[in-house]
């Protein structure tokens, strides 16, 4: 008996020193998730804070490239009336030659006719 009690006492201070080291691996362990926490919020902070400038840089990045498209798009435009003004221009003038030749043709028939008339009515009239 006095054999078991012996073993059951090496056992309670088996088990107590097993519990004890499970209770610091366990404060251990709470005090690593704390520590971890800790750092996760630092870390995300940090992810925002980059996130953040990342954003800034690329709606200051946006601006710039809008303000480039927006110049590129007026030159585009004013190099667009130029060559429609231009274009306009030649036709105008191409329009006007083709009405100046129709109008003196016109007037170039109507004056023959009239001339033939004239002859018609001289050789009618003069016999």
């Amino acid at each position: 008996m006095e054999k078991r009690v012996l073993t059951l006492e090496l056992a309670v201070e088996q088990n107590t020193a097993m519990c004890e080291r499970l209770d610091r691996s366990m404060a251990q362990l709470t005090h690593a998730m704390a520590d971890l926490r800790v750092q996760m919020v630092q870390g995300f902070a940090e992810v925002r804070q980059e996130i953040a400038e990342v954003k800034t840089e690329l709606r200051t990045e946006i601006a710039s490239v809008q303000t480039e498209l927006r110049k590129e798009i007026a030159e585009v435009q004013t190099e667009l009336r130029k060559e429609i003004m231009s274009s306009n221009a030649d036709l105008h003038k191409f329009f006007e030659r083709k009405f100046m030749w129709l109008m003196t043709a016109h007037y170039g028939g109507l004056l023959a006719l009239v001339g033939f008339l004239g002859k018609y009515l001289i050789d009618s009239y003069g016999k």
